[in-house]
């Protein structure tokens, strides 16, 4: 069989990056195919999960486009957090490539099946494009599997690709636009460089931090960080960084292209962004590096004793434990000190040692890091940097023995496996749960021929109206005395439609207890940190119900 790549075994000991010669295409897939299988296997059995949080936006958008193509967020949304309607553009601008993606899902009858295979496509294709930087980055076949298998195990990877939102398509673009530049700075093939271009410019569009990428993947064909050979690197290879001006100039024509008229954000910035959330996020930011990331504990491993190793995963696995089922400050405090003390040595070594690809791994990482500005930073936007915190794990692991490296991989890739599960499971149950609660509160009234409205909250701004229901929302059409309002108190929390209505009577209420846990409200934010830290876990809220009102 062809070998995987002319330069096998692990990267030189100056740390630059190993760029083979050619990698096979055989090898890929024999490498890929048990990740594949993995992500298959988990994500079938939840095809028909209904949409939810902000899944409708994307829906929405979807919708805009077969309209007007060049109008994505040409149209006005009314949103749970908000006072009044406004145009998509002034309340989240740019991430508008998943509408395009879900283009086939609306022109399909909106059908839930057809949003995750999509999903799932990308997802093989984020798997794939792994599997060959694994080997462009000079590891063998058994770092190839098991970095494709770390990639599908860290949550939220699986939970996120059971959604209709862009973050495995942004993870995706990631991957395979370091993927073909690697490629292209080993061969320099038109094709590769081209490839490369328009996954770069394309992945801001998915999520706008990935704007970030652009100046990293520049940083990545430098070759090294010596200053006296950096002007001549740089005249030298002109050619060599086409890939990343094109990538560049792609992103701001399709910018242009689909910028609305007087897209000026309205909403107010307290609600967005301002330095109040810097402390919260960079609190979560640098947690994440000890979970579910396993940057931290692999950095930890390589600076102990052989025979200390084995303890050190001890105790994370306690800590893990105390974090599921007591929800301890404390550990969550000491994942957060243990993940800069992580990053900051790591960052201090590579400068020591002049290591353009320990760099270059940390640039990437930190990609997500203007993100304490905004409202929130779950774990979610991190998943495009998961290929850099993989690499950084295989060479902190480097100098530990094979045998306990590949013991430790087998237990995070089934552990990380079961907890995206538990979340898969959890997460379902809650998107299941509106979309049948709203078809129970609405459809029976509406075939009776009264009239129900809603106003625009995650689930019922898609399933409401599909279910026969009519939106209000301030300023627009209103119930008249009679009619019918049903409410997400989940949702409804920021802004809730009921003080609109003071004289009202309560006709049904749905609650909901969840069974497996809970992957929002009760503290766990697995779609905003700012519901809570963790991803999944157990509790209880009062507020887990819809109502049906009637108007007086």
């Amino acid at each position: 069989m062809t070998t995987a790549i002319e330069t096998a075994g692990k990267p030189e000991s100056n740390g630059d990056c190993v760029a083979p010669r050619r990698v096979s295409a055989v090898a890929v897939l024999t490498c890929a195919w048990p990740a594949l299988l993995l992500a298959t296997v988990c994500l079938l059995p939840y095809l028909n999960k209904a949409f939810l949080v902000d899944d409708p936006h994307f829906l929405t958008m979807a919708q805009q486009i077969v309209k007007q193509p060049l109008h994505p967020k040409g149209f006005v949304i009314c949103w749970n957090t908000y006072d009044n309607c406004m145009k998509a553009s002034q309340l989240t601008p740019g991430n508008d490539l998943m509408g395009y993606v879900l283009v086939p899902t609306v022109l399909g009858d909106a059908h839930e099946w057809i949003a995750h295979l999509t999903q799932l496509a990308l997802v093989w294709i984020a798997v794939l494009a792994m599997t060959s930087l694994v080997f462009r980055f000079g590891w063998d076949r058994w770092h190839a599997a098991v970095g494709a298998l770390m990639l599908v195990a860290i949550p939220p990877f699986l939970p996120m690709a059971s959604t209709a939102m862009p973050d495995i398509l942004a993870t995706a673009l990631a991957i395979v636009a370091m993927e073909r530049l690697a490629a292209w700075k080993a061969e320099q093939k038109w094709s590769q460089g081209a490839a490369a271009a328009v996954a770069l410019g394309l992945a801001a569009h998915a999520r706008s931090h990935l704007l970030l990428l652009l100046p990293v993947a520049a940083f990545f064909l430098l070759g090294n960080i010596n200053p006296k050979e950096l002007g001549e690197n740089i005249r030298r290879q002109l050619l060599l960084w086409i890939p990343v001006i094109s990538g560049v100039a792609l992103y701001y024509a399709i910018t242009f292209a689909v910028r609305e008229p007087g897209s000026t954000s309205v909403v107010p910035p307290a609600i967005v962004m301002g330095s109040w959330h810097i402390a919260p996020n960079l609190f979560a930011y640098l947690s994440y590096f000890a979970f579910p990331l396993p940057l931290a504990a692999c950095w930890l491993a390589s600076r102990l004793e052989p025979r200390r190793v084995v303890l050190v995963f001890i105790l994370l696995a306690v800590a893990f434990t105390a974090l599921v089922f007591l929800w301890s400050f404390l550990v969550v405090l000491s994942f957060a000190i243990l993940g800069l003390c992580a990053l900051t040595h790591l960052s201090f070594q590579a400068f020591k040692r002049r290591d353009h690809t320990g760099l270059f791994l940390l640039l990437w990482i930190l990609i997500p890091l203007p993100i304490v500005y905004y409202s929130n930073l779950p774990m979610k936007y991190l998943l495009p940097c998961i290929p850099a915190v993989i690499f950084l794990c295989f060479r902190l692991l480097d100098g530990i023995s094979i045998r306990f490296a590949r013991a430790a991989a087998v237990v995070f890739i089934v552990c990380g496996t079961g907890y995206s599960l538990l979340i898969l499971h959890a997460d379902a149950e809650f998107a299941n749960f509106g979309r049948d609660a709203l078809a129970r509160l609405i459809t029976p009234h509406v075939e009776a021929g009264e009239k129900v409205w809603y106003p625009g909250q995650y689930w019922s701004y898609w399933y409401a109206p599909l279910d026969g229901a009519t939106l209000t929302f301030p300023g627009g059409p209103q119930p008249k005395p009679g009619d019918l309002l049903v409410v997400d108190v989940y949702a409804a929390v920021t802004q809730s439609p009921l003080a609109r209505f003071p004289h009202r009577t309560l006709v049904e209420v749905l609650p909901h207890k969840y069974r497996f846990g809970r992957t929002m409200g009760a503290g766990k934010g697995l779609y905003s940190n700012g519901s809570g830290i963790w991803m999944w876990g157990f509790g209880h809220d009062d507020k887990d119900r819809f109502e049906l009102w009637r108007i007086d």
